[in-house]
């Protein structure tokens, strides 16, 4: 399966109600079959921490394998996993892969907006 994200549909998030897009954002990871922004890293994360819990701060499940996974098997939809939560819990899971991200690529990985 190949997943090409460079121009993502926008998605609306419920704990803010902004609408964000990775269309103006530099790409910070590139893989064989894809290639994602700080943004789309922290949600691929996210899709992780909502279907398995959080695996990922242990020695249980490597980010960046979680990220390749995501991106292989679940595809492009990258806030699927927001529908039927409430704007609150949207915000702990996003802030919870963000702090993911930031302990995993260091001081390098950037802020983001949400």
């Amino acid at each position: 399966m190949t997943a090409t994200l460079d121009h993502p549909a926008p998605a609306t998030f419920p704990a803010t109600g902004r609408t964000v897009t990775a269309r103006d954002e530099p790409i910070y990871l590139r893989a064989e079959t894809y290639t994602l922004t700080a943004r789309q890293i922290v949600l691929v994360l996210a899709a992780h921490l909502a279907r398995y819990g959080d695996t990922l701060g242990g020695r249980v499940v490597d980010p960046l394998c979680a990220v390749d996974a995501v991106m292989r098997f679940d595809g492009a939809d990258l806030t699927c996993w927001t529908a039927g939560r409430t704007p609150a819990d949207v915000a702990t899971v996003l802030a919870r892969a963000e702090h993911i991200a930031r302990d995993y690529f260091g001081h390098h990985f950037p802020a983001i907006p949400w």
